[in-house]
């Protein structure tokens, strides 16, 4: 076994510059850059699903609790389902129609009792102009816009807008009247930057003014908030199993399955397009060692004289191609987690946040198991491409090789 590896070694490093060294060479770097350069992709995409991770969790609710049939939640749903929350509050949600400076638009408002306004932190932390304000002043209602909404409406702080539900709108076409909504005024516009949808279709104020237009007995949802996120899962079988069918319990990555979804298939969809740049270079690594077996015909022959067997002479080649592999790959896996881990402690690429990017720069995570995927393919795949040329070489002839 040492002289059959020894051999493999000498294949590997020629004495001198040939066409199949050439090949090799190529084959090597093709190797290295598509397993640097997955690594990285990986890595980045890891950074912004992070990120994303982040936004969802701060804004939105843990786990959120919607009635399965009715209107409202069920009078047994309490805000004390269960020990470790770190807070739960009722939403009064309905859809509605919106009008302000003869412009109309159709949103979803959530109602919020006045004691838990200030317990809702992920929108009262997004607020980015005005005041973060949902009960009355002076005897009118205050609402809280996002900022899509507030742009394609074209209101600001201050501007007054009409709210009518879904009954109010009915009964206006039914008897040609003019509809009388409620009166708003606009105390605060947030930015979510988890959802362009709500932003732009998303409002928050009193669950009283929600519950005079609708007629809505109580509260329509539940939003929890844990001391984890990573506990969301476990809290929302726990609710499932106790309250029964009578409620829907959503987590947050159900709230944003759609989203994760896109990026889950943007990243198998850039695993697979790097991953060709592995299967070329394989490629020329088979045709490498292939035309290496055509160019030793004359060394084979020697060896089998001297007592090599075909089983020999196959390890040969397959050790050739097991050790490009892993001299590629290991190289270019000291070159993708170096980038990635330079990225992180030096932000070579940065953005300018007051240009209206979230990161300060290119956002990374490693993750052990993609890095052990991408190596175990690149293995596999060079150890594939030396199957045939050792197949080959094994079944050679010594007298094709004496007459070569």
């Amino acid at each position: 076994m040492q002289h059959v590896l020894h051999i493999a070694l000498r294949y590997i490093r020629p004495r001198r510059l040939s066409f199949i060294g050439i090949i090799t060479t190529l084959s090597v770097m093709g190797i290295v850059i598509g397993v640097a350069a997955l690594i990285c992709v990986m890595s980045i995409f890891n950074g912004f699903r992070d990120l994303a991770r982040d936004l969802m969790v701060s804004f939105d609710p843990h786990v959120r609790v919607l009635a399965a049939q009715g209107m409202s939640l069920p009078p047994s749903v309490s805000p004390t389902s269960h020990p470790i929350l770190a807070a739960a509050i009722p939403i009064t949600e309905a859809r509605m129609v919106v009008m302000v400076h003869g412009a109309t638009s159709v949103l979803t408002v959530r109602g919020v009792e006045d004691a838990d306004a200030r317990r809702l932190t992920g929108p009262a932390q997004s607020v980015v102009v005005g005041t973060w304000m949902t009960n009355d002043f002076d005897h009118v209602a205050s609402i809280v816009i996002g900022a899509g909404l507030a742009e394609t409406l074209e209101c600001f702080l201050g501007d007054t807008l009409a709210l009518l539900s879904a009954s109010q709108v009915e009964q206006a076409l039914t008897t040609g009247s003019q509809p009388n909504g409620r009166r708003a005024i606009v105390r605060g516009i947030f930015q979510s930057n988890s959802s362009k949808d709500v932003d732009r279709s998303v409002a928050f104020t009193s669950a009283v003014l929600v519950r005079s237009l609708t007629s809505l007995p109580g509260p329509t949802a539940l939003d929890l908030r844990l001391a984890s996120y990573e506990q969301a899962t476990d809290v929302a079988a726990t609710l499932r199993t106790s309250l029964g069918p009578r409620v829907v319990v959503l987590t947050w990555y159900d709230l944003h399955k759609s989203l994760y979804d896109v990026m889950d298939l943007e990243r198998l969809g850039s695993f697979v397009v790097l991953t060709l740049i592995i299967l070329v270079a394989v490629f020329n690594i088979l045709v490498s060692l292939t035309l290496t077996v055509v160019e030793k015909r004359r060394d084979i022959a020697i060896l089998k004289t001297m007592g090599a067997t075909d089983g020999m002479i196959r390890m040969i080649y397959l050790l050739q191609g097991a050790l490009i592999g892993v001299i590629s790959v290991g190289v270019g896996t000291v070159l993708g987690l170096g980038l990635c881990y330079g990225q992180q402690h030096f932000a070579w690429i940065t953005f300018d946040i007051n240009a209206g990017f979230l990161v300060s720069s290119l956002p990374l995570r490693v993750q052990t198991l993609d890095v052990v995927v991408v190596a175990c393919t690149g293995l596999i795949l060079s150890s594939l491409a030396a199957i045939y040329p050792a197949h080959r070489a094994a079944r050679s002839r010594v007298i094709d090789g004496i007459r070569g």
